[in-house]
């Protein structure tokens, strides 16, 4: 199994022409791009870590900041900000979120002319949650729409620009590991052999690198020790009645397997 991310930058224009549909801020993940077969993932998961928006509406008036006086109170002040955020002239943008199946609407901003500002910036993160990031899994997809609330969609000198990063997680099967373990076992041989202290280096499992199983067992009365790759530094002793599985990837599995003592040993392939 490997692992690996992949960032990938937003960069989404809507001006006149995107009408009021709800348009994606970025594709579902193409497996294919990431240069594995799909059955060879095993996760995919997505985290936007960063999403903001820049507003330019020169199509309505400008609005002018709210005239707080020293006696209101916070109160006050905060009414008078919701009646200039969402009671003047403006253009709305819906945040939607979606698994692939239905968008679901879960907030929106106003989009003003402000005085003396030539645009604005909103942090849109923080309308879809209170983490470092949003998590949308393999299949999750975030929406953007603009909504006409009175005053009009976006003219041509509107333009409003969603940008940001999202980043991919991917685990997947290597090549070796699917065409060894994900196959089901189809052969087996079983051989015995008699290991003497007269002999060197028995061999008693040849290199194969299409093997997927591969059982050592010590059946007779001594001890031996198996040698991996023909690497004395690489060995393991099996007492009497014990036995050594080559679980599947690890380190041998498919090399050359000899064996020096004085007892008997049955090997058990898989192909």
């Amino acid at each position: 199994m490997f692992a690996f991310n992949k960032v990938k930058t937003i960069s989404l224009v809507l001006n006149a022409s995107s009408g009021s549909q709800i348009v994606e801020v970025f594709p579902l993940p193409d497996v294919s791009t990431f240069g594995i077969e799909t059955s060879k993932l095993l996760s995919l998961n997505t985290f936007v870590k960063n999403l903001k928006a820049y507003a330019k509406i020169e199509s309505l008036p400008a609005i002018q900041l709210p005239n707080f006086q020293l006696e209101d109170s916070e109160t006050d002040k905060l009414y008078k900000t919701l009646d200039i955020e969402w009671g003047s002239p403006r253009k709305q943008l819906n945040l939607y979120i979606s698994n692939n199946n239905q968008w679901h609407m879960i907030g929106a901003v106003s989009l003003l002319n402000p005085a003396g500002y030539p645009y604005r910036m909103y942090n849109l993160l923080d309308l879809y949650t209170d983490n470092l990031a949003i998590e949308l899994g393999q299949d999750g997809k975030l929406g953007i729409q603009i909504q006409d609330v009175g005053f009009g969609l976006l003219q041509s000198n509107d333009t409003v620009t969603v940008h940001g990063s999202y980043l991919h997680e991917i685990a997947a099967i290597d090549a070796a590991t699917t065409a060894s373990a994900a196959l089901p076992i189809q052969i087996i041989s079983q051989q015995e052999f008699l290991i003497s202290f007269d002999d060197e280096l028995i061999t008693i499992a040849s290199y194969e690198e299409n093997r997927k199983y591969l059982l050592i067992e010590n059946i007779g009365s001594g001890e031996v020790t198996l040698h991996f790759g023909g690497s004395s530094a690489a060995q393991i002793s099996i007492n009497s009645g014990g036995n050594y599985e080559f679980s599947v990837g690890a380190l041998y599995w498919t090399q050359t397997v000899h064996a020096t003592g004085n007892t008997i040993v049955r090997v058990t392939k898989g192909f």
